[in-house]
């Protein structure tokens, strides 16, 4: 039998210190629909720390993987 874990929550300031982002850049971002909506519990929003990774590998997986000719 697994046992599932809880996901690690990412508060909105937590994202944007990872990401090196603004505040105003995240939202437009979300907005957008170029990075996933966060999730409101209570008065906070949280982001999966999966989601924002899943996010990171898709934007920079291209310039990971460059090699020189």
């Amino acid at each position: 039998m697994s046992t599932a874990t809880s996901p690690i929550l990412l508060k909105k300031a937590e994202v944007c210190q990872r990401l090196s982002m603004s505040v105003r850049a995240l939202e437009g971002k979300v907005k957008e629909g170029a990075f996933p909506p966060p999730v409101r519990l209570g008065k906070h929003v949280y982001w999966s720390e999966l989601a924002v990774n899943a996010w990171k590998a898709r934007m920079f997986g291209p310039q990971e993987a460059w090699r020189p000719r």
